[in-house]
Order: C-alpha cells, then structure tokens, then sequence
C-alpha cells in the first residue's frame, strides 16, 4: 500500500530547507540540519525528497534566477534614459519598484541564489549580477561621453557591483520583514545612486586627462 504524504509536512521541510540553505549554503548544508529544523526525521525527508540536490531544486528553480536578471538587466536599462539616478528609487521607478517586490516576496531564494549556490547550477549568478550592472554602467558611458576605454573606470565600476551585490545579500539576510528591507534598500540606494551618478557624470575621458608632472 502506498504511503500517503502530507502537505503540511512536505511544506514544512521546504520552510526548513529554504532556512537552512540560506544560512549554510548548498555545499554544507546536510539532511540532517534541514530534518531537526523541520521537527521530523532525515528518513521522513527522503520518502518527500530523493536526495538533497532534488530538495534544493524545490526551493530554488530557475524561474527565480531567471526573474532575478531580467528585473536587475530592465532596472540597469532605466538609469541610461533618466536624467537624475538619484530619483530611481521605489517612490520613483517602476522598475526599481518590481525588483525590490520580488527581494521581499522571494527573500531566500534569492538569498540562496547569491550565498549559497555553491555547488549548484546557480554558482555564477552573483557574478552575472555584478557584471551586468557593469556592463550596463559602461553602456551609458559610452553612449553619453564617447571616448577611449578606461580600465581603471572599468576596474571601479566592477568592484562597485560586487559590493552593491555584497550589500543585496547582507539586508536580505539580516532582515525579514517587507518594511525593514523596503527602508534598508531606501537607505542604500540614497547614498548608492546619488554617488554612481556623480562618478559616472563627472567621469574624464582617457583623452582627456592631464599626463601628471
């Protein structure tokens, strides 16, 4: 006679093991962590779950990934058609809006997506974010102020993104609640936005600079 499974238990280890994945990472998270916290026991997981791979595919799919880039690539592609970054907050754009709402909605898996894919098929995505919000940067540039490639600007816009990446993961770890991240976010992208613009306005084209004395 085949076992009957219960809803409220299978949700109740994906709670577990979307928690446990966020603050482990996928790598050393184990079964066993997953089962305590859940209340049941590691053998009641593997008659819900396979193994821990299949757990973790039913946490994060990559429908989050994917949504993840397009609302981060649709935000970046904004900031090169507005005047002022600094106004490209959630009170003032759409679209920073709808990323931060899918920050909230989505907290651990996009936690996990960029702390604890390690191992995974997601192990680049906190790259990817940080290139294309480089990338997109540089576009404006160009677009705006033609001239010689500068590496030292490149070198500085990346790093930049990969704190700004750094930051995302850290509000989304040290907070749970919708209005604690939304004033976190707001607090960050005040001081963010305002000085990527004035780097990036009051940048001097290679050409131009003065050769030092």
């Amino acid at each position: 006679m085949a076992q009957r499974l219960k809803a409220d238990v299978r949700d109740r280890i994906l709670a577990a093991a979307a928690t446990t994945f966020a603050a482990s990472g996928y790598t050393r998270a184990t079964v066993a962590e997953i089962a305590e916290q859940a209340d049941v026991t590691a053998s009641n997981i593997y008659k819900y779950f396979e193994n821990k791979q299949v757990l973790f595919d039913a946490v994060v799919s990559p429908s989050h990934a994917g949504r993840l880039m397009r609302l981060l690539r649709t935000r970046m592609r904004e900031l090169s058609s507005i005047g002022m970054w600094s106004s490209a907050t959630a009170e003032g754009s759409e679209h920073a809006k709808a990323l931060l709402s899918f920050w909230v909605e989505q907290r651990l898996p996009v936690l996990i997506l960029l702390n604890g894919a390690q191992g995974t098929r997601y192990e680049n995505v906190r790259a990817r974010m940080t290139r294309e919000m480089a990338r997109q940067a540089e576009h404006f540039v160009h677009k705006h102020a033609p001239g010689e490639a500068d590496p030292h600007f490149s070198m500085v816009l990346q790093q930049i993104f990969a704190n700004t990446v750094t930051m995302i993961a850290a509000i989304l770890e040290r907070y749970e609640s919708g209005a604690d991240i939304q004033h976190a976010f707001a607090l960050f992208w005040s001081y963010q936005l305002a000085g990527l613009e004035a780097l990036i306005k009051g940048r001097t084209p290679l050409a131009h600079r003065a050769e030092p004395h």
